[in-house]
């Protein structure tokens, strides 16, 4: 019966997962092809232009003239977002409040099979297919890393002389040489974003684990969604409230977004290569700065497992109500 179950919940979500699989590598694809399409230093006087929205970042401005930080920036795209969140919360409020709202619920524990067994079956689906989907972002970046090439304007050589500050430059400036092609994965390397795609993980995890708990409270569908996206476009409004000002900074620990940062992770990995997987991160200097990569995304991991869990208690012991 368990199978059968498994089966089953696959067979009705096949076409949403098979819509976002489809997306997601071909987004990321083309989004790098579009960042190879520029020369990224070139852009550097309109970023000074950006300079008073630093705050609203999660990384320096700067780093968005590195194709190492500008490619991380995949992972805060709407349409990335959109299909992990889909995904997530149309499996999670399925799991009790569909049932109930679809009036199969009775049948179901009419069957040879728990309570505990039909929270297992959805979970097993849910989790293989948002780690999939996942997984497919980060295949969608390296092999645009892989295949993509990108503009490079020959630097003017140069030389230093020991009793002079300043470097001399050997010849004209090559403002007007001609740009050559060079292999993106020269510049950047695709393992580079596996840890974000992690955190990416334990983001949408936290958000299926929430949408899991309210629908095994609530017996309507609809109004778990809707709890679970007010939830979610208030905890982003709590994360806008704390980059603003220093004096709201405190609303940073209110909200999930705060252990979201795919850019900074890619930031510490490019200044400190042996943090790539790491609980705690020091900088330089050896001061504490706070969680590592790993930390982060296994935070978000475990608040989704704590809501996750709390909802099959709950679940286990709420009474159903008669099917209309």
């Amino acid at each position: 019966m368990f199978n059968a179950l498994v089966k089953k919940y696959w067979s009705e979500s096949w076409l949403l997962w098979s819509a976002c699989a489809f997306i997601l590598p071909l987004f990321c694809w083309m989004r790098i092809w579009i960042v190879a399409q520029f020369e990224l230093s070139r852009l550097e006087p309109l970023l000074e232009q950006l300079k008073p929205f630093e705050k609203f970042s999660p990384v320096p401005v700067s780093q968005f003239l590195t194709y190492a930080g500008s490619i991380a920036m995949t992972f805060d795209e709407p349409v990335v977002i959109l299909c992990v969140l889909v995904w997530s919360i149309s499996r999670g409020s399925d799991v009790v409040s569909g049932e109930i709202h679809r009036g199969t619920m009775e049948m179901l524990l009419a069957q040879p099979i728990t309570r505990r067994g039909i929270m297992l079956a959805h979970a097993l689906v849910s989790m293989f297919g948002l780690a999939f989907l996942c997984l497919l972002v980060w295949i969608g970046i390296s092999f645009g890393i892989e295949t993509l090439s990108i503009r490079e304007t020959p630097a003017t050589p140069t030389m230093q002389l020991s009793w002079l500050p300043i470097e001399i430059p050997l010849g004209l400036s090559n403002s007007t040489a001609e740009p050559m092609w060079v292999p993106l994965k020269e510049r950047v390397d695709g393992r580079l974003y596996l840890p974000p795609t992690l955190n990416l993980f334990g983001f949408s995890y936290f958000v299926f684990g929430l949408s899991v708990l309210f629908s095994a409270i609530d017996k309507y569908r609809w109004r778990t969604i809707g709890i679970v996206i007010g939830i979610y476009v208030l905890q982003f409004m709590l994360y806008l409230l704390g980059k603003s000002t220093p004096a709201t900074s405190w609303a940073l620990n209110l909200t999930f977004f705060s252990a979201y940062r795919p850019d900074d992770i890619v930031r510490v990995i490019v200044e400190q290569p042996n943090y790539a997987w790491a609980w705690l991160h020091w900088d330089k200097s050896g001061e504490f700065v706070g969680l590592g990569p790993l930390g982060y995304s296994v935070l978000l991991i475990l608040c989704g497992a704590a809501f996750h869990l709390s909802g099959i208690y709950y679940f286990h012991r709420r009474d159903l109500p008669a099917p209309l």
